[in-house]
């Protein structure tokens, strides 16, 4: 995998996309703004089925009015990700918070699949429920966490040199967790 992340760091698109300073801010803003409107549309459809907010609105038209926004945040958010890291792979590939933030990512996507396809099909029994089943509010309480943590370990990419390869000891969980390469350094 790491002679992939070496291949794609040597490709002229991406010498071009880190070496810029207007396009990497372009796109880094691009991937942070649409952060905001995908977590926060998903923020308001979970507090609602929590009870906590709009309780006097049905679940299905919050749903109805927030998701078409969520959907085109997602696709966004996708397409500025795979830019920023095919920018900087090795960075990326290394970094602690990067990979803990795809395994969050993969688990709100789980979680994402039992809404729709178990906890949803009886909807319409609790759509007008000022609180909603515990099923139905304890996969939003784990859709809230999730996305918080993906925005944290989002956050704190930037800040990966605390976990860097040259941190630690060869052997160590951390360096095997960062696939650090074998022979020194990063």
């Amino acid at each position: 995998m790491r002679d992939l992340m070496l291949w794609l760091d040597g490709q002229q698109l991406s010498i071009a996309l880190r070496e810029s300073f207007l396009v990497w801010s372009a796109l880094e803003a691009s991937h942070i703004m649409t952060l905001m409107l995908f977590v926060g549309t998903i923020v308001m459809v979970d507090l609602r089925i929590l009870g906590v907010l709009f309780t006097g609105t049905p679940v299905s038209a919050i749903e109805k009015r927030v998701l078409p926004m969520t959907m085109i945040g997602f696709a966004v958010l996708i397409i500025t990700g795979v830019l920023l890291f095919y920018a900087k792979p090795l960075t990326y590939y290394n970094n602690m918070y990067f990979r803990l933030k795809l395994i969050v990512i993969g688990l709100a996507m789980i979680n994402i699949m039992v809404f729709h396809f178990r906890v949803q099909r009886n909807q319409d029994a609790w759509d007008n429920a000022a609180k909603p089943p515990a099923s139905a509010r304890v996969i939003a309480g784990l859709s809230l966490s999730s996305w918080l943590l993906v925005v944290i370990f989002g956050r704190l990419i930037a800040y990966g040199d605390w976990f860097h390869c040259a941190t630690f000891e060869e052997g160590d969980l951390l360096y095997m967790f960062s696939d650090c390469p074998q022979l020194g350094g990063h």
